[in-house]
């Protein structure tokens, strides 16, 4: 009699019995429990870690995908192999003595396959959904924004983090808005490597290459100039169109330079409200 055709009660009746005794003999809750809040813990802290160290935010994305397709792989390993004193060894079934047995211990592992590859198809559903290194989609409604580095116009070595730490801000804060697209840094820094070295300083040609290369609404760019005198910095923060190649200003501040640190929080602040008010960023109903 085939598989397929096998009356839906005596699967749950005989065969179900039979394949969850035999998860549980080879472990395979106790290692996909052990997994999964292991895996948990380590990107609650990378969370912590990765901005503090200004490594890029799509780091963050890439771990999560990682422990997805872990996975599976975990629960393969933990139904062949156990783990004993003398280290990995391969898990043997114990032999069934009758027919219904035999039967039962093949519908068990049939069910685990067909387990096993609706989370390969599943993860691989997902795999496509991450778009972080792929060309936004030009059918959204939203708008799409590439942020750049601010420039440090008096080039003081002492500020050049500055530019970074208040564009990885911005990324990070405007992605929270539910009217527009972020796009990655990654993705934008990878484009801006391509740049002519000898062109790299300048803000238009960066502009115009990223406009060419990324399919992107608008491009933010801004720069920041330190005042020894009366210890301020002024910051000024521009969009770019890439249709039109207009700009049009969104800030021009003076702060304490005391205040440093909250700074990239006072730009956010500003662009984020300038964006939620201004009609351009409304969403389309599809």
């Amino acid at each position: 009699m085939s598989y397929l055709n096998y009356p839906y009660t005596e699967f749950i009746t005989f065969i179900m019995p039979s394949f969850i005794a035999e998860l549980k003999k080879r472990k395979v809750f106790n290692s996909a429990a052990i997994y999964l809040a292991t895996a948990f813990i380590l990107l609650q802290a990378a969370t912590i870690i990765i901005p503090a160290l200004k490594i890029p935010e799509w780091t963050i994305s890439f771990l999560v995908v990682l422990a997805i397709l872990g996975f599976p792989v975990v629960i393969i390993i933990s139904w062949i192999y156990d783990i004993s004193d003398e280290g990995f060894v391969k898990t043997e079934s114990e032999q069934p003595r009758t027919e219904v047995e035999i039967h039962n211990q093949g519908m068990a592992k049939s069910s685990m396959v067909g387990i096993l590859t609706s989370i390969v198809i599943t993860i691989f559903m997902i795999y496509r959904g991450v778009d972080f290194f792929s060309t936004p989609n030009k059918t959204t409604s939203k708008t799409s924004i590439a942020v750049l580095n601010f420039d440090n116009i008096r080039k003081f070595k002492e500020y050049e983090w500055l530019g970074d730490e208040i564009a990885g801000n911005l990324s990070y804060k405007l992605g929270e808005l539910s009217s527009i697209r972020i796009i990655d840094r990654f993705q934008i820094l990878n484009k801006l490597g391509e740049v002519d070295p000898e062109k790299a300083s300048i803000l238009d040609y960066k502009i115009e290459q990223i406009a060419k290369n990324i399919d992107v609404d608008l491009i933010l760019h801004g720069q920041f100039t330190i005042f020894d005198m009366d210890s301020t910095i002024k910051v000024l923060a521009f969009f770019a169109d890439t249709k039109t190649f207009d700009q049009f200003s969104l800030m021009n501040e003076k702060y304490p330079l005391s205040e440093l640190s909250d700074i990239p929080s006072y730009i956010n602040e500003k662009i984020s409200e300038y964006i939620k008010t201004n009609p351009r960023f409304k969403l389309v109903q599809q």
